[in-house]
């Protein structure tokens, strides 16, 4: 069966199933009004309406969400909701076990080591005194008590902050932020993949990442990967051994050529119809694929059909 089958067979699969809902709506809709013909008290029919008419609401917004939530693959929670039990899988959880504990903090990479994640995904971006932290947004209002830019900050100023947002965080009072080296210690310690994801900086500073890996002893395990071109393209000419994902919304043929030039995989949003026909494309060229944010077990399914093995998800455990 071919992709774009699978596709139209889910689609169709997913419509009767809202369609035969409505049939039984209107089905019950019909016995209702008849039974009603013969309810000669005026008042007792209203009342009967009142309740049909608050049932036949609350159904058909049942039906709108089935629909959309079969259709749209993007949609995405916090919270764990499944296992995979396809070992083909490498499973990476996304800014750590972020579920259970505030994302990209030392709780979350814990958790997903506990948990026993192939990998952990976490984001890094320099202080302004070059201390390079875990944080995924370029500024601190969303997951600390304080305001700034992360690169206009010192690191000192940025421990008198505390995380203050995110699952579990009543669980972790005075949870500071982690470094880079601190993020890569938990890894080894629970035996997974660090997948650090390059956030912030230039090119021009590139070479202190790769010092703390190397450092660390990681160079052969650490995944590094970027949206951006040219970080990553230094980062390759700065060594030609470490693993590198190129990060794309919609791969496209500049995106497999880049890839190919550089040495790098290609880490794909899955929820993008167009990326499934390109896939074969990429892994002709010998390119690795690999697909974020994938929290649908559905998913996995086809994409192990496209030989994609390395998944980024928030909710599905190992």
């Amino acid at each position: 069966m071919t992709l774009l089958t699978f596709i139209i067979l889910n689609i169709i699969s997913q419509c009767i199933t809202v369609f035969h809902l409505i049939f039984n709506i209107i089905a019950n809709f019909y016995i209702i009004c008849y039974t009603l013909t013969e309810v000669r008290n005026l008042k007792t029919k209203k009342i009967f309406f009142r309740i049909f008419r608050d049932i036949i609401v609350i159904a058909a917004v049942v039906a709108v969400l089935t629909l959309y939530f079969s259709l749209n693959p993007t949609v995405s929670s916090d919270f764990t909701v499944s296992s995979a039990k396809n070992s083909e899988f490498y499973l990476t959880a996304h800014r750590g076990l972020s579920g259970i504990a505030p994302e990209n903090s030392a709780p979350s990479l814990i958790e997903a080591g506990k948990a026993g994640y192939y990998a952990a995904e976490f984001d890094v971006m320099p202080t302004k005194d070059g201390v390079w932290v875990v944080i995924h947004d370029d500024t601190v209002d969303r997951t600390m008590n304080g305001e700034g830019k992360v690169c206009e900050l010192t690191y000192s100023e940025l421990l008198e902050m505390n995380i203050d947002e995110g699952n579990g965080i009543e669980n972790y009072p005075n949870l500071k932020i982690s470094t880079l080296e601190e993020a890569i210690d938990i890894c080894v310690e629970y035996s997974m993949r660090p997948m650090i994801e390059i956030k912030g900086g230039n090119p021009d500073n590139m070479h202190t990442v790769l010092d703390i890996i190397k450092s660390k002893g990681i160079k052969e395990k650490a995944l590094v990967i970027d949206f951006n071109e040219e970080r990553l393209a230094e980062m390759r000419r700065l060594d030609a051994g470490i693993e590198l994902w190129y990060l794309v919304n919609d791969i496209e043929n500049s995106t497999i050529e880049f890839a190919k030039s550089n040495g790098t995989g290609i880490g794909f949003n899955f929820g993008k119809i167009g990326n499934y026909f390109k896939i074969k494309n990429a892994q002709a060229e010998g390119i690795t694929c690999a697909s974020w944010t994938v929290d649908i077990l559905p998913v996995l399914d086809i994409l192990c059909a496209l030989d994609v093995k390395y998944i980024t998800t928030n909710r599905i455990l190992p």
